[in-house]
């Protein structure tokens, strides 16, 4: 396809809301061309916003090809009220459900009159990105996604249970800096010990501090997952030590993950697996590192062979590298889906 000639780079994307709802706004903004192939940017977390990827979407999408539309998903970064403005603004989200999120997307689709966009996101941006192509595959050009979650119980307790870590030292020794906090709590309120291997229990008792404000619990819910994906040594935070510049993402993040992930594993479970075959039509590729510590690449192969079970067209690109989109393996698979991308539209 020919390469319009009038674009705007990630750094000048024009930014703009929309109220979906009385009081609750969603902030996005776009770059590219306009006459480009469409892309909807799933961010991850859940908590986390388009601010906090430094522009790493330049490494995959041509501003001379696409468009590309990122948002705040309701109540993190700039989309209001934000969490990470206060604390107190968790009680506007404490029913959020990925239905609403992906609902959410297609009024941001209709506004922009989009009619089809390419899904292209990771970590709870994979999970929110299957959902939403699952639900609206008709408005799907096609599904990238990388570092993938399917919001099971076995991966939430992959994470938040002592016991996955046998063998782990460093990782156990982590785990119950973690817990401690939770344990005490559980004390002080007079409840039964807190058993470091009932992870929904344990999350529970964190939510609620959260939802009190309870500084030290936001930054070690954290610092766990930040740990677990952070592959710079020099870059490892302290749980016992707040850095109020990074606070308020920590504050975002912890809010939405425990209510998101109780809720989706627990409260109303999802089962994304389950409903591969309305994919049907929508080219997938999979990008996962196996090395990845908080999306371990088992979930990822399960996703795989669903796909293959529900005969969806897909590629799937497992690399030696971790977490993040800007590992260099990731990121160059990652390029690679893109590239395949432009070769089947």
């Amino acid at each position: 396809m020919p390469a319009p000639s009038k674009y705007l780079d990630i750094e000048n994307a024009t930014a703009a809301e929309l109220e979906i709802s009385e009081g609750i706004n969603l902030w996005y903004r776009t770059w590219g061309c306009s006459e480009g192939v469409p892309v909807l940017f799933v961010h991850g977390g859940p908590g986390n916003c388009v601010g906090d990827y430094q522009n790493v979407n330049k490494e995959f999408f041509d501003p001379q090809r696409f468009f590309v539309v990122e948002v705040d998903q309701r109540g993190t970064g700039l989309s209001t009220p934000s969490v990470r403005q206060d604390h107190t603004h968790m009680q506007a989200y404490l029913d959020i459900s990925i239905h609403q999120m992906s609902a959410d997307f297609e009024r941001i689709r209709e506004h922009l009159d989009i009619e089809r966009w390419l899904v292209f996101g990771g970590s709870w941006g994979s999970t929110l990105g299957l959902d939403y192509a699952e639900r609206y595959p008709a408005r799907c050009l096609g599904l990238i996604v990388r570092g993938i979650y399917l919001n099971t119980r076995p991966e939430f307790d992959a994470i938040y249970a002592r016991a996955s870590f046998d063998g782990n030292q460093r990782r156990q020794a982590e785990f119950d800096t973690f817990f401690e906090l939770a344990a005490s709590e559980a004390e002080r309120l007079g409840e039964k010990p807190l058993d470091p291997d009932d992870s929904e229990r344990f999350i529970r008792v964190y939510e609620t501090m959260i939802l009190a404000g309870n500084k030290d619990a936001i930054w070690r819910f954290f610092v766990f997952e930040n740990n677990l994906m952070e592959e710079d040594p020099e870059e490892l935070l302290d749980p016992c030590k707040i850095d109020e510049a990074l606070f308020p993402e920590a504050q975002s993040v912890a809010f939405f993950e425990a209510r998101l992930f109780l809720r989706g594993t627990f409260d109303h479970p999802i089962d994304l697996l389950a409903n591969l075959g309305q994919l049907e039509g929508v080219y997938t590729w999979v990008v996962q590192g196996t090395g990845d510590e908080v999306c371990p690449d088992l979930f990822a192969r399960q996703l795989v062979s669903g796909l293959e079970q529900h005969g969806v067209q897909h590629q799937a690109h497992f690399v030696p590298a971790g977490h993040k989109s800007s590992s260099d393996g990731i990121k160059v698979a990652l390029q690679a889906c893109v590239q395949d991308f432009l070769t089947k539209i």
